[in-house]
Formats: C-alpha cells, structure tokens, sequence
C-alpha cells in the first residue's frame, strides 16, 4: 500500500526515508500543503501522513474519504488541524505523535529565559560591532525566584526538572495533578489567579483546545506580575495577542519569550526576506525590544525528528498489520 507524506520539509526527509525502508514502506513524499486545492494528490492512497499545518477540516476529510482515505498519521503531537468529530463520523483511523522530545522543547523554553533574561543577543551584537559597554545587559538571579508553570504535562515536567535545577521555587497549574512530581521537586499545585500574581516567571505548555484558547488574555495578564518574564513553547493561540501588545507597550514584562504565534500559519516555516512581512500584529511584536521569537522551533532537534518520523511511520506499520487501538491512535 502506498503512502503519502504531505507538508514533507528539507529537514525530515532523510528521517523519513530511512525510517520507511526500515519498515518496508513505500512513501511518496510532497512539500506541498494539504488542502483543499491540493486534495487531489492525495487521491487513490489509503494512507496519509500530514505536518500540523495541513488542512484536515471536516471538508478535506469527507473527500479524502469518499476518494479511499482510510488513515491519517499526524506527524505532530497537536491535532488541533484536524476535525476530530467529522473523523469519527467517517471512521477514519488517527494516530499521532504524543511525545518526541520534551526536553527539547523545555530546553527551549529555558533558552529563551536566559536570552530574555541576560540579553545574550544583544550583547552578541555588541561584541561584535567591538562594543563592551554592559549598559543595558542587565539581568535578574534566577535562583530563588518563583517560576509558574502552566501544563504539567511531560514538557512541562521536563521545564519543572529544570528551573529546579536552577534553583527556583516552582508554582504548578493542570486539570489534572502529579503529586508524585511536586513532591520530588518541592512544587505545588496551584489555582491560575495565584500563579499569575506570584510567579516571576510564567511558562506555557498546555494543548490549545476551547478551554484553553486565549488563556492568557486581557483580564488574566493583568494579573501577572510587573517586571515578569512570559514564556509560551506550546500553541499561539493560548495567549490572546492583542491583549499581550498592550501589556508590552504598559512596560508589564521584562520579557516575552515567543516560540509561537496566534496567527503563525502561512508566516512560520516559510522565506519571507524577500517580500516581507504584512502581518501587522507580528511586526509589533517583533518590534519590542523585550520580545524574542522563535519560529516553532523547539521541537527542532535531531533527536526529536527521528522521533516524529519513526513513531509516524510506526503507526501507520501497525495500522497495516491489523492494529487500531495503540495508545498513540485517537479514540
């Protein structure tokens, strides 16, 4: 049977072939989007593999459906793109990627603190313009600050595991909670309103679904302390960006680490040197000096991609041998 792999970028191609002959798959591999310009493609193959950028909305599922779709591998651990219900409905068989590298992800999270925090980018800057003046590149001890964590899930463990590390007291918000882990780290688990008022430093690393879209808006950044950092390494649309550019220009953070964008889609993971950006929101962002962004690039380490790419192509092995009821497969 063969597979398609849509959205497919330079940088896991080579996971994916070595990965596919690994498992005696047959993948054709396509860098365009999936969508509904492009359904075409995916025609005549049982079995599709989709980026998170892809579009698998209840219109693109009914025709892929009606052309033979069978199974869709996500090669992401979000599926916020795909109409989990109309799925259902079709009986189409999801699987995804649950967990590929937390701790890259929480390596990131702390990677843009200490960049915020130290002002390393500047200061890279200014050695090399052959300036050594420190005005300016001043930061805070991090040890014995209180750093809120929002999500507890394994990236938001691995983020636990290391602000403890640093030294910090830890602040710990989920539906659910792990007293096992805030026990060995000396956290704890409390509500969203006490978190943002104490937390010198507020991380986000909860999925984005309806309770959580726009978490952090207007009424509950203005809860979060003067002078704090803010850090968000899980979905754009946990923050509400208008209501975050007007806390920047209130002078409320000392830093806001961005590794994700509310409207990000069609601007991430794409060349834009040439023509530009038009995205006003994002170029107000970009133009606080207090604001670093990534573009979605936490995840981007080789170990993670290995991941992606095996656990994908592993689901779908398991679909084709008869399975449908592995734990990375959505009910």
């Amino acid at each position: 049977m063969k597979i398609a792999c849509f959205s497919v970028h330079d940088f896991e191609r080579k996971y994916l072939e070595s990965w596919a002959k690994s498992l005696s798959l047959e993948i054709d591999l396509y860098t365009v989007q999936l969508g509904i310009e492009t359904l075409e493609l995916a025609k005549g193959y049982e079995v599709i593999s989709c980026w998170a950028s892809d579009d698998l909305g209840e219109n693109s599922l009914r025709t892929l459906q009606e052309s033979g779709l069978k199974m869709v591998s996500l090669r992401s651990a979000g599926f916020s793109h795909l109409n989990v219900e109309t799925a259902r409905e079709l009986k189409l068989i999801v699987a995804r990627v649950p967990s590929y590298s937390p701790e890259a992800i929480a390596e990131h999270a702390f990677g843009l603190l200490m960049c915020l925090n130290r002002h390393y980018p500047r200061a890279f800057q200014r050695v090399k313009d052959f300036n050594f003046t420190l005005e300016g590149l001043e930061g805070v001890t991090l040890h014995g600050k209180t750093v809120g964590i929002i999500g507890v899930g394994l990236i938001g463990q691995a983020f636990a595991r290391i602000m403890a590390g640093v030294g910090c007291k830890l602040l710990l918000h989920d539906v659910q909670s792990n007293d096992e882990l805030a026990k060995s780290l000396g956290a704890q688990y409390v509500s969203l309103e006490e978190l943002l008022k104490s937390s010198d430093v507020v991380s986000l690393h909860c999925p984005l679904n309806d309770k959580t879209k726009y978490l952090l808006n207007k009424e509950t950044l203005s809860l979060m302390k003067n002078g704090s950092f803010l850090l968000n390494t899980g979905r754009g649309g946990l923050i509400e960006t208008k209501a975050l550019i007007e806390n920047l220009k209130n002078n409320k953070f000392r830093g806001v680490g961005l590794d994700v964008y509310e409207y990000e889609e069609g601007v991430f993971f794409k060349d834009h040197s040439s023509l530009g950006l038009t995205d006003e929101s994002l170029l107000r962002l970009m133009s606080f000096p207090n604001v670093l962004i990534t573009s979605h690039q936490a995840f981007f380490t080789e170990e993670a991609l290995e991941n992606i790419a095996r656990i994908s192509l592993e689901n779908i092995e398991a679909f084709l041998n008869g399975s449908d009821t592995l734990s990375t497969f959505i009910p």
